[in-house]
């Protein structure tokens, strides 16, 4: 009996010290201090899987921005993509508005695994060497050379030593929490965008006791399929800008056929595509490519701007803008994601959903996709050899809606061509303490688009039980196209 005691104490003891060097702290330079702020920043050494913690480890990168009078709960910036470096978009959003909640909250950014500065990375520099290649690519190429390329970045991360089935949002969340804690707080405020809402629910799901407030910017439920979804999505997105320019008096001056010259324009351009120089690259504008860069544009409130103008001008064979704009947010996933993350989240926990995809009812409904379903490496054609590559298990409740009543502010943008208005809906069905707003004139990302979501965001923070005034929604200005 005495002989059982000690071997369980030992046991313990040796999970205790094994869990304290998990958790170990060592400090690192930032990436970049705002103006003003003094930050800290390190790395957190924790299991890569934690169904197996004596195996290998992964070391998450924490920043943190210190504020001259904290309360106890910070506030915790998730990033979306998946894929995205929080580290290295924090400039950009804290200028844009977390500056705003650093007043009295300590702000705390985390590289999630396989991102930014945490180890190991799963960038895929493959498609970084292949960049010139894939943007000088026929739309007929396009799915299998980006194919190609993610399969030599797959190969070079298994010989690695990847366990790509420890990479999801699970254990992204369980990184987090760890994290926090080691830095000493024991509850926090979170706000997540787009992928990082996703993030946010996983937490909520799993470590409610820990989570004061929650604010969804452009929401993205686990339950939604965005795979067959963002077509859907993408024709809602275009219906809204068009509507807007109609009903803008300068912009139905300037473009009053707007969606005529843009659907026969995206015919024409596939039928005879147009090329143009950009930089040293001969860029090929099929109307599949078109489609997406407009797609991609609906992000952006300065893009939105342009949209007519630009479509104008490439109809009258003027590309030269266009195409510059259309390249940047193209080069920008291939250069700045971790694509090797990406596809690792996405194909355990988006392909892999229950059901099938019913791509036949969107090409009844939507006849000119048909050829564009197969232009991405996400097609419809290709999706399933690439994350067949992956070897993507499904998460068991990857796809199933969370269910809380930690208090909820939901954040939309009518022109969002991914997470539409739609999705926030879909989530505050499972969210008994909810409260949603949504902004005509934004796309994706409405905090940093909308100082009015910003103001309501923080009425929100120092209430959480208590429903912000969204009044100052309707004096927000319309949108002004170019």
């Amino acid at each position: 009996m005495a002989l059982r005691w000690i071997g369980a104490s030992l046991l313990i003891w040796l999970a205790v010290c094994l869990a304290a060097a998990q958790n170990s702290i060592e400090s690192a330079d930032c990436y970049e201090t705002p103006a003003g702020f003094s930050a800290s920043c390190g790395y957190v050494t924790l299991p890569q899987d934690y169904d197996e913690p004596t195996g290998g480890r992964v070391n998450i990168f924490y920043t943190r921005i210190h504020s001259e009078n904290p309360q106890p709960d910070p506030l915790v910036y998730l990033v979306g993509g998946p894929g995205s470096s929080g580290a290295r978009l924090l400039p950009g959003s804290f200028r844009a508005y977390l500056h705003a909640f650093a007043a009295d909250r300590d702000i705390i950014v985390i590289d999630q695994r396989g991102t930014g500065f945490s180890k190991p990375p799963l960038y895929c520099h493959e498609a970084q060497r292949h960049l010139d290649e894939i943007l000088q690519s026929r739309h007929q190429d396009r799915a299998e050379l980006t194919l190609e390329v993610l399969r030599r970045c797959h190969a070079r991360l298994s010989r690695n030593g990847i366990q790509f089935n420890a990479f999801h949002s699970e254990n992204s969340a369980r990184d987090i929490v760890n994290v926090l804690l080691s830095l000493g707080y024991e509850r926090w405020n979170l706000v997540g965008v787009s992928y990082g809402s996703r993030l946010a629910l996983t937490m909520m799901r799993a470590h409610p006791q820990h989570i004061r407030s929650v604010i969804l910017d452009s929401v993205y439920p686990p339950q939604a399929d965005i795979f067959l979804d963002s077509y859907y999505n993408g024709e809602r997105a275009l219906k809204v800008l068009f509507d807007a320019c109609r009903a803008s008096e300068s912009c139905h001056a300037r473009y009053p056929n707007l969606e005529n010259v843009f659907y026969a324009l995206y015919h024409r351009l596939n039928v005879s595509p147009m090329t143009v120089g950009y930089q040293t690259l001969d860029i090929e504008i099929s109307g599949y490519r078109l489609y997406d860069w407009v797609f991609s544009w609906l992000y952006s409130v300065r893009a939105i701007q342009s949209i007519p103008r630009w479509i104008d001008e490439l109809s009258e064979g003027r590309p030269q803008k266009a195409a510059r704009a259309g390249v940047n947010y193209e080069a920008q996933p291939l250069t700045a994601l971790s694509l090797g993350m990406h596809y690792t989240v996405q194909c355990q926990e988006e392909y892999i959903s229950p059901g099938g995809r019913d791509y036949a009812a969107i090409v009844a409904a939507h006849p000119h996709l048909s050829g564009y379903l197969g232009y991405a490496v996400e097609g419809v054609g290709t999706v399933q050899r690439l994350c067949g590559l992956w070897q993507a298990e499904a998460r068991p409740l990857a796809n199933s809606p969370v269910a809380s009543g930690i208090p909820t502010l939901l954040l939309s943008g009518d022109f969002d061509p991914i997470t539409p208005p739609t999705y926030a809906d879909l989530a505050a069905q499972t969210l008994s303490t909810s409260y949603s707003f949504v902004w005509p004139q934004v796309g994706h990302g409405v905090l940093r688009s909308d100082d009015c979501a910003v103001s309501i965001a923080l009425d929100f923070i120092e209430t959480p039980a208590v429903e912000p005034d969204g009044g100052c929604i309707a004096k927000s200005p319309v949108i002004e196209f170019d």
